[in-house]
């Protein structure tokens, strides 16, 4: 059986949701490899609309394990409502597997990210994501196993709060915290999901060695990396197929297909670099068009066209064997189409991606245009009905990325896909 890496190649919300519930049908166990709620994967399944930021896509079918493996960190409380209304609407409840030495949301990880301000300063989700992480490298973290060993789960978050009191004496919301109080807290939320608790390492390798179908589904985008995105407008784990190791366990895993998935244009929410943003009438047809708004935040997103330096990039950097692109229904319409195959930086045209976020921000995206296409495209099923425009578009896209498109999608819907391979 083959194992599958869906992996974004931009700033996140590139519709990995989608393609991995649309792949996951197939599949024996579907891994989210990294982050938290503050990731919002859209599924449409059944008709219905989902937007779920914890537990992977494997969940929307029977006899599929979804796993949420040691690289990521989880808020209990988002967890609980997700599993309930995912088993409501199935009709089953979805099978799990939590971690144990994944890392758990405090609720005074949102309230350090208030207190320091570092939310607002690099537009986050503030969803306590950094301070947990942040807490996981300090060796102060509140793991999810700990939970099945209340006492030393008690020593550690007599210890953490000690630390916290101490830095924090004049905020009465950390003075006012207590450990046990926290500790029953999370107790109580997370009962129900007690039983699913255990070692996901062996769990992945066994099914793995076994020549499962296994999937692993990231969260975030390559852009957003923390070692290698536009740091420090970033998040705080590692969103690209070198972290995807770390996080399950298991050194080199051997991944069949690495599947990058884009956007036919670019957005982004939060903070940071963005060189090929659009502002005015164009940046409000595009959002409204392809409903660009945080399934996490609700916040509207910042929209721009396609940049290919970067696609280049994070395609490389994932080693990805094929990709995907998504929204090109969002572009019908437009009758041209701009494209970013460089930039001007210093005076001089690059076609390299830099790492600093002080660098990109000062590049300027040099456009190739190329035609558009009138045609509403959300219905049709065959590529070879798909407009000339678009396929050209699509092969100018391969031609500068280097990877074949092994997918194509033209809406929301499961059905409007397009598989090539």
């Amino acid at each position: 059986m083959m194992s599958t890496a869906i992996l974004g190649l931009q700033w996140g919300d590139e519709g990995k949701g989608k393609i991995t519930h649309l792949l996951a049908k197939e599949a024996d166990m579907v891994v989210r490899f990294n982050g938290g709620p503050n990731a919002g994967h859209t599924v449409i399944d059944r008709g219905v609309k989902f937007g779920t930021h914890l537990i992977p896509a494997g969940a929307f079918y029977p006899g599929t394990l979804s796993v949420l493996s040691s690289g990521m960190v989880i808020n209990f409380a988002v967890l609980r409502e997700e599993w309930a209304l995912l088993s409501e609407h199935l009709g089953w409840q979805p099978q799990l597997l939590i971690a144990e030495n994944a890392h758990i949301i405090m609720p005074y990880h949102r309230q350090l990210e208030e207190l320091e301000g570092s939310g607002k300063h690099f537009g986050t989700t503030r969803r306590g994501i950094a301070p947990t992480y942040s807490d996981k490298t300090a060796k102060l973290g509140i793991r999810v196993g700990d939970l099945l060993y209340p006492d030393v789960a008690l020593q550690r978050l007599e210890l953490k709060l000690s630390f916290l009191k101490r830095d924090w004496p004049d905020a009465p919301e950390i003075q006012n915290l207590d450990a046990r109080s926290l500790l029953e807290e999370q107790l109580t939320t997370a009962e129900p999901l007690l039983p699913f608790i255990g070692d996901a390492t062996e769990a992945i390798g066994l099914a793995m060695a076994a020549g499962k179908n296994v999937m692993f589904e990231g969260a975030q985008g390559a852009l957003l990396d923390v070692d290698h995105g536009s740091y420090p407008f970033v998040t705080s784990s590692s969103t690209t197929f070198a972290g995807l190791g770390n996080s399950i366990g298991i050194p080199n895993p051997q991944v069949d297909r690495r599947l990058g998935v884009f956007k036919a244009y670019m957005t982004r929410v939060g903070a940071g670099p963005f060189p090929t943003i659009v502002s005015g009438a164009l940046e409000e047809r595009l959002r409204t068009t392809g409903g660009e708004f945080g399934v996490t935040t609700g916040r509207p997103r910042e929209c721009g066209w396609l940049d290919l330096v970067a696609l280049r990039y994070a395609a490389s950097l994932n080693g990805c064997s094929g990709l995907a692109i998504t929204k090109l229904d969002v572009l019908s319409g437009f009758d041209e189409i701009k494209v970013c195959q460089s930039y001007r930086l210093n005076g001089q045209s690059t076609d390299k991606f830099p790492l600093s976020a002080e660098v990109l921000e000062r590049c300027e995206p040099e456009y190739e245009t190329v035609a558009g296409w009138s045609e509403k495209i959300s219905q049709i099923r065959d590529e070879a009905e798909l407009p000339k425009s678009l396929m050209a578009f699509i092969e100018l896209i391969e031609s500068v990325v280097k990877v074949p498109i092994e997918v194509i999608s033209v809406g929301p819907e499961p059905e409007a896909t397009m598989m090539r391979v």
